[in-house]
């Protein structure tokens, strides 16, 4: 095996290379993390020291983004047991339509879920037409026939 950085002969198995210090790559992919190393004598006997030169360090992207919506699962969710419950109370339609519009003006803020955001806007948006719906056919039944 060849060293990647120097382009000297090394053994198959080394782990850094005795002339540069760097990191042996094996399978596409660095052997271990951490500082190079260089090899040094001790005692007549090689020894692994640490090599001077810095090490890069790699940052994690940060986008400065929250994670996960909650208010648009929250919204979501609510909008759900409003498709159930609509029909009979309109207080979890309205609800799920708050807290989902809420999400969906807050979506910039977050990396994931803010697709359920708008889902629970139109479920609830649907719930409360159903009872809008059911309610206003039920008022002219009554005003109709009594």
């Amino acid at each position: 095996m060849y060293c990647r950085k120097c382009g000297k002969e090394i053994d198959d198995e080394a782990v850094v290379c005795p002339h540069c210090g760097v990191l042996t790559v094996r399978n596409g992919s660095p052997r271990f993390y951490g500082q190079p190393v260089q090899s040094v004598q001790y005692n007549n006997a090689p020894v692994q020291q640490p090599a001077q030169q810095p090490v890069q360090t790699i940052v994690p992207y940060d986008d400065g983004l929250k994670s996960v919506n909650g208010l648009g699962i929250a919204g979501f969710v609510v909008g759900l047991v409003s498709l159930a419950l609509g029909i009979f109370f309109c207080i979890p339609a309205v609800v799920g339509l708050i807290i989902s519009i809420f999400a969906v003006i807050n979506r910039k803020k977050y990396r994931a879920c803010n697709g359920l955001a708008t889902a629970g806007v139109v479920i609830s948006a649907v719930a409360l037409a159903g009872w809008f719906s059911f309610f206003a056919r039920l008022f002219i039944c009554l005003i109709l026939f009594y």
